[in-house]
């Protein structure tokens, strides 16, 4: 089974997570490829990608998102 994410895809979204922007990019390249594909439940990292990149964003679910990223990746 391939994975959601690569982990390059995986690192970015973690810099984002710990408030590397410019890694904003890599990590929103990755979110378009593989949510239409997996869906934005997928995994938390996509999860949390949807929060960043939402008009709106609800902050208490982001916040809830960036520490699993951050969780997930020790």
């Amino acid at each position: 089974m391939s994975e959601i994410i690569t982990e390059a895809e995986r690192a970015a979204i973690r810099a984002v997570a710990l408030g590397e922007k410019g890694q904003l990019d890599a990590a929103r390249a990755a979110f378009n490829r593989a949510a239409p594909k997996h869906g934005v439940d997928a995994c938390v990292e996509l999860q949390f990608m949807s929060e960043v990149l939402a008009p709106i964003p609800d902050l208490l679910l982001r916040s809830k998102y960036r520490a699993a990223v951050l969780e997930r990746s020790r």
